[in-house]
């Protein structure tokens, strides 16, 4: 090719825009504040249909069978030893928020048994109302699923939840 023909091939081609290089590309400061609760969009809250526990209806066939088999790793755990149903109900929704927001699917909520020797003493309050806010609360379109684990994992003591996928991320 000679130096002729070489002006020739440019001639019909007009140079790219200058673009800017990563480098110049200011970072945005992110702010992390302990102070505020975490909020889901309603859009999220109003499609999900809300389960019941051992309810694997809304999961495909082999994502339930991996449920099942709890071959998903626990992302995030909550332990509810010592707490109060009222102080447990806020900990239960803000653990369930934040889990879903961040894109966890697998998360662990230990409640404890509750038994007692005592034969009149209510017991076990936790055990009974964690599955009720997970079925029926405002979390209720966040969970696909949840059951009690294998006693590897906390047995009738805690609750394995399979979250909704996150399509935000």
């Amino acid at each position: 090719m000679t130096d002729d023909s070489w002006e020739e091939v440019k001639k019909g081609i007009k140079p790219l825009k200058n673009n800017r290089f990563v480098d110049d590309i200011k970072q945005k400061e992110v702010v992390i504040r302990k102070d505020k609760v975490e909020t889901v969009c309603f859009d999220v809250l109003k499609r999900g249909k809300a389960v019941k526990k051992d309810d694997f209806s809304q999961m495909d066939g082999r994502l339930q069978k991996r449920f099942k088999r709890e071959e998903f790793e626990v992302e995030a755990t909550l332990d509810l030893h010592g707490v109060v149903e009222k102080v447990a109900y806020e900990k239960v929704c803000n653990f369930i928020k934040k889990s879903y927001n961040i894109g966890l699917r697998c998360v662990l909520i230990i409640t404890g048994k509750g038994e007692s020797e005592e034969i009149f003493s209510e017991r076990g309050i936790l055990k009974k109302s964690v599955p009720l806010w997970l079925s029926q609360g405002e979390i209720s379109s966040l969970v696909l699923a949840y059951k009690n684990p294998s006693e590897a994992l906390g047995g009738k003591g805690a609750l394995y939840i399979f979250l909704r996928k996150n399509n935000k991320l």
